[in-house]
């Protein structure tokens, strides 16, 4: 008999800290929590429990650490986590900006962009299938969580998948060649394959005038949004308005405000967007495309249903800040952030607490 995976599993009752992207600083993880009340055990006198978006690696100075803790906290019943889109891409064996430390550990030099620590080589098949066990999505009654997006149609695919058998890897896999076959079929392939015969340089030169072109665009919205694993790890996408250049090449796709077509009552909780910690504060990095924070202040909620809120307040740019010489944490622009539920108050790294209700 086949086994049954959890890629939408229960969500803790109870009180909760719901944390943001984490990107492997440890010492800003490690100061929320006392913050918060938790002791070196992950214990809260209050009875709370955490959980935890995805994202935990990459970037930072130390995602070893971070995973370890995160770890021997689900182990011991005291979080929760998600699977977030760097968790997706180390099982996906896709080696990209930051994520060295795992993917390449023999070869893994420090640089002057990333500076995380190298694991220990014994204990990369431990966060290997500690990656490939968490889920794409928790919810009860009264809330929900993903990464990027709550998309119910793909929420309720996953539901069925979870009785295939298939390792989330072979699910996304199962997705990537469906949705290749339906490109082939319609003839979007070709369209694509007469884009890159006119343009094949270009597509890969940051100074190009670039323009959208049609097929491209409409296949990056095939491999994106037709992937339930995709949409809630990293949120659907719509023809951009403008292309720009990302990961070495030039995207005619951007990010969707999704929340703006979210009609249900259940809130959701996500991570994964970048958000700004006030409204002046400079991203540095890890936009992609557009804003889709345009017009939304920075503690707001979102949506039709004002029933959306990202947490995910871009601590994952403090390695950038560090290396233009920011002096201290207090002027860190990038926050780690913890959504207190049923409170309903955002606390930050710094002490900040926001009640957003």
């Amino acid at each position: 008999m086949k086994n049954k995976s959890n890629f939408v599993a229960p969500l803790f009752e109870g009180p909760l800290d719901i944390i943001g992207d984490v990107h492997g600083e440890i010492d800003v993880l490690e100061k929320l929590l006392s913050d918060l009340g938790y002791d070196a055990n992950g214990d809260s006198a209050e009875g709370r429990r955490l959980v935890f978006l995805g994202d935990l690696i990459d970037r930072g100075p130390d995602s070893p650490a971070v995973v370890d803790k995160v770890i021997e906290l689900v182990k011991n019943g005291k979080a929760q986590c998600l699977m977030g889109n760097h968790e997706l891409n180390i099982l996906l064996e896709r080696p990209l900006p930051g994520n060295g430390w795992l993917m390449q550990p023999n070869h893994f030099e420090k640089t002057m962009e990333f500076h995380s620590k190298n694991v220990d080589p014994y204990k990369i098949e431990q966060y290997h299938e500690f990656f490939s066990s968490l889920p794409l999505a928790l919810e009860n009654n009264s809330l929900r969580l993903a990464h990027a997006c709550w998309h119910s149609p793909s929420v309720s695919q996953l539901r069925l998948d979870m009785n295939s058998g298939l390792s989330i890897i072979e699910l996304f896999r199962k997705y990537e060649i469906e949705s290749r076959q339906k490109m082939y079929s319609n003839g979007l392939t070709n369209k694509v394959e007469q884009e890159n015969i006119k343009h094949s340089v270009s597509l890969y030169d940051p100074e190009w005038s670039a323009s959208v072109l049609p097929a491209h665009a409409e296949a990056e919205i095939y491999s994106q949004n037709i992937n339930p694993i995709r949409v809630l790890t990293t949120g659907p996408v719509n023809i951009a308005k403008q292309p720009f250049f990302a990961m070495g090449h030039w995207r005619m796709a951007d990010r969707a405000r999704w929340w703006d077509r979210y009609n249900e009552d259940i809130p959701v909780i996500i991570g994964h967007f970048w958000r700004r910690f006030d409204k002046d504060a400079t991203r540095i990095s890890g936009v992609f495309g557009k804003d889709v924070f345009e017009g939304i202040e920075s503690h707001d909620w979102m949506g039709n249903k004002q029933n959306v809120y990202c947490v995910d307040y871009s601590v994952g740019q403090l390695h950038k800040e560090r290396q233009l010489g920011t002096s201290s944490q207090d002027e860190f622009h990038g926050k780690l952030a913890a959504l207190r539920y049923p409170e309903w108050e955002v606390h930050h790294d710094d002490g900040t607490i926001i009640r957003i209700v």
